[in-house]
Order: structure tokens, then C-alpha cells, then sequence
């Protein structure tokens, strides 16, 4: 089977990692994957993998613009010529172009969403594809009660990560060549991973740290991304006086490193709809403390595993993240659990078999 994924970008990001991980996986299940975006920063891990990316100019916010309509013909030349059996689209202008070019070709299509979406122009056009996979519960109610798209067409495939790359232990002495790197101290640490949006709360954390701080003055905290929110962030931490306790680290595609020094991840999400770096820190066998919103109930379902705090309450999550750091015994054993949970529920390996499985399905039919 010859699979042709499609999105705005690959940028680092959820999206974007989702994609490199499925098509990787798919690649080493037997399955023919061509990438096909407006390319970004995560070109060289496709290539590293021997994932074909074709350039597509898609980049845009706005759904129907000019490019995205020229977008579909591009597709579908793309189609034609490598023989695609299915097309999996996973943003708002690559679905559009991807329903065209569907239209055009007659190869069937598939969707990921990923999140939250506006109702906008969903009203009038469909482009949902064959059928959608909704990446958990919260989404699929989402797709359900608010976009309106039919049960039978919803697929609820929840994100995976891969076990075996966020599962391994570092050793003291890599941990303390990564601290240095990051110029880090030795003590305690707590952190997150993520774009640096309004919708992923970092402010929250940074506005905990005033908390945390006054009670365990040596407690460091590494927000790791890029994004439009960093100078505000920084700033925050100026003028709470913290900076020198606050480290920001841009995006890199091996987070794993990063999650090795971290005694305690937080993830203070305003709107989520699953959280994958939630799942690589539980994988990695973290701690955590996460906003109960969204998805991230479908992935911290009891308290051994995880800690759930009102979003963007300061003294909650303060409070969860100062209860982790005393006890050492609940927060290796909490970090044990996590671990188990992503096994058993959020393998990369079970992802991709269940979406194998939906594009034979689509194929068939």
C-alpha cells in the first residue's frame, strides 16, 4: 500500500511528530509513505528515516486561499504519479486541498484531528474525508457535538509515542553532562515541553515557580520551545525576580535528553486534545502534573499515574508539584506507573496497527 500523508508543515510540533512517527513506523511495517508539505524543520529527520518529502505551498492559516486551491492540483499530480492508494491529511488547508485533489483523482482520503477545531466554513464544506481519526475521546465529542460529524465516520486511534525511545534510562553521568549543556545545577528540577502558545499555560508554570521557590529556593525550571509567547515569558520571569531559576532551551526532535534531568513534568495546558509530550514524559517515566482539560483525562485516568490540577490554578499546581518533589517514593512510584500506562494504552506499535487497519478498511470499501 502507497500512503501519501499531507500537512501545512513540519516544523517540530505534535503534528509534525506525529507524522514522522506514524510514517516511520508505517515504512517498518511494509507500507509506502511519501510526505508532502511546505517542509520545515524536521526535513532532516525524514530524510535520516528515508521518508520521500515532495514540496507543497501550503502554508497559510486560512483554509481557502489561493495556494491551497493550487495546492490540489500539485496533489494530485502527485497521486497520479506515485500511484497513491490512500491520502491521510492532518491540518485545516491540507484536508481541503487533500478533498479536492480526492475529487479529483478518485483516491480515497482519511483526517487526523489533532485538536480543536473552529466551526467556520466546516458548515458549508465537508472535508473530513472517508473517515476521521479522532486522536481521543475529548476529540471525538469534539467532532461529534460541535463540528457535527457523523459516529460512524469517527475513528478514536489515540496518539502513540514510541516506548522504547522515551523508555530508557540515562546514566548519572549522561544526566550531569546534559545539566551542564544546560547549565543546570544539581538541584531539584521540574519541566515542561511545548510550543510557547497561550493555549499550552506556560505562564502558569513560570507564575507556580514564584510558589515553589519560596519553599524550595534550589528547585530549577526548564520550559523547552519556540514560539510567539517566549519574550513574554521571559519577561514574567524578570520581573518575579526568578529568572535565574527559569531556563528556556529552544525546540530540538530529541526531547528525550531533556526529559532524563527532569524530576518532576508539568504540563499546564489551557486546551488540549490529547498532549503527546505528556505521553513521551509518562513514557519516559516522569512524574506528572497536568491541567484537567481536554484529552489529558483520557491519559491520567487515576491519581497513581499522575496528578490533575484546575487549569491555570498557580496554587494547585504549586501544591502538586512541592507534594512530588518531598516525596521521593510517590514520585518514582507515580513514574513507574505513567510508564506502564503509555505501554499498555499508547504505544507508538498499537497506533499504527490501528491505522494500517483503517486504511484497509477505506480501501476496500
Amino acid at each position: 500500500m502507497r500512503v501519501l500523508q499531507v500537512t501545512t508543515h513540519i516544523d517540530i510540533g505534535g503534528i509534525a511528530n506525529y507524522i514522522l512517527n506514524l510514517s516511520g513506523k508505517l515504512k517498518a511495517k511494509g507500507l509506502e509513505v511519501i510526505v508532502a508539505s511546505s517542509g520545515g524543520n524536521l526535513e532532516n529527520e525524514f530524510r535520516s528515516r528515508k521518508i520521500p518529502h515532495q514540496y507543497l505551498d501550503i502554508k497559510t492559516k486560512f483554509e481557502f486561499a489561493p495556494k491551497v486551491m493550487i495546492s490540489a492540483f500539485r496533489l494530485a499530480r502527485i497521486i497520479k504519479d506515485e500511484k497513491i492508494d490512500i491520502v491521510h491529511a492532518h491540518t485545516r488547508a491540507s484536508q481541503v486541498a487533500v478533498s479536492l485533489a480526492s475529487r479529483l483523482t478518485g483516491v480515497p482520503y482519511v483526517t487526523t484531528c489533532h485538536g480543536y477545531f473552529e466551526l467556520r466554513s466546516r458548515k458549508i464544506f465537508d472535508t473530513w474525508g472517508n473517515k476521521v481519526i479522532a486522536i481521543g475521546d475529548a476529540v471525538a465529542l469534539h467532532l461529534k457535538n460541535d463540528l457535527g460529524v457523523k459516529e460512524e465516520r469517527i475513528e478514536n486511534i489515540y496518539s502513540g509515542v514510541d516506548v522504547n525511545k522515551f523508555g530508557r534510562d540515562y546514566t548519572q553521568t549522561e544526566k550531569d553532562a546534559i545539566k551542564r549543556t544546560l547549565g543546570l545545577n544539581d538541584g531539584p528540577i521540574i519541566g515542561t515541553i511545548g510550543r510557547l502558545s497561550p493555549v499550552k499555560g506556560q505562564k502558569y508554570l513560570v507564575e507556580a515557580m514564584g510558589e515553589i521557590l519560596a519553599q524550595r529556593k534550589e528547585t530549577q525550571c526548564l520550559i523547552i520551545g519556540d514560539g510567539k509567547e517566549e519574550h513574554y515569558l521571559k519577561e514574567l520571569a524578570r520581573t518575579m525576580k526568578i529568572e535565574g531559576s527559569v531556563h528556556f532551551v529552544a525546540s530540538c526532535p530529541d526531547t528525550a535528553k531533556f526529559l532524563s534531568v527532569m524530576d518532576v513534568f508539568v504540563f499546564p495546558s489551557v486546551k488540549e486534545g490529547l498532549g503527546i509530550a505528556l505521553l513521551e514524559a509518562m513514557a519516559a517515566g516522569k512524574a506528572c502534573v497536568a491541567s484537567d482539560i481536554g484529552g489529558i483525562g483520557d491519559i491520567i485516568k487515576d491519581p497513581s499515574c499522575g496528578l490533575l490540577v484546575p487549569v491555570g490554578d498557580i496554587k494547585a499546581i504549586a501544591g502538586a508539584i512541592i507534594t512530588l518533589l518531598d516525596k521521593n517514593i510517590l514520585r518514582q512510584n507515580m513514574g513507574e506507573a505513567a510508564r506502564k500506562v503509555v505501554r499498555e494504552n499508547f504505544s507508538l506499535d498499537v497506533m499504527t496497527d490501528k491505522v494500517i487497519q483503517l486504511y484497509k478498511k477505506v480501501c476496500n470499501a
